[in-house]
């Protein structure tokens, strides 16, 4: 059968990886600003919750694509449950504050972040924001059923 003759296959486009680059530098300079803001002693709700964002976004992108080095996750994670002790405390009490050991946890945690990002794409990433605000949606939905059923 001739080069003619042969059937043409279906153009199939490939899906296109865009590396992180701009983005990574955006990341690093909301999260590292925060935490200069809590060692000096101005931290707030506002900023643990984009803090936080900011490593579950990164955390869940790295579900869905492991890292070769696997003390990324391990390291993430311990700064994510520093940010969660934080966060209990700041709810329970009303100041919201860093201790140093969790400092230091967070710290680490965004320097894995960092090493990470530089193997990430960007799809990756809006996959797992996206992913958190469906989350967010069903728990704010779940939350309003169950207030509704109290009140009933």
């Amino acid at each position: 059968m001739s080069r003619s003759q042969r059937p043409r296959k279906a153009y199939k486009p490939k899906p296109v990886s865009i590396p992180v680059t701009h983005l990574r530098h955006e990341f690093m300079l909301v999260m590292l600003s925060i935490l200069s803001a809590a060692q000096l002693g101005y931290f707030s709700h506002y900023q643990y919750e984009k803090l936080a964002q900011a490593l579950n976004v990164v955390w869940g992108a790295l579900l869905v694509k492991p890292p070769k080095d696997s003390s990324v996750t391990i390291v993430l994670e311990g700064a994510m449950r520093a940010m969660n002790e934080a966060g209990r405390r700041g709810n329970s009490t009303g100041v919201w504050e860093l201790r140093q050991l969790e400092q230091a946890a967070i710290s680490a945690g965004i320097g894995k972040v960092d090493y990470a990002l530089q193997f990430m794409d960007v799809m990756s990433l809006y996959r797992s924001m996206q992913h958190l605000k469906m989350v967010e949606r069903a728990d704010s939905r779940s939350a309003a059923y169950q207030l509704e059923r109290m009140a009933a």
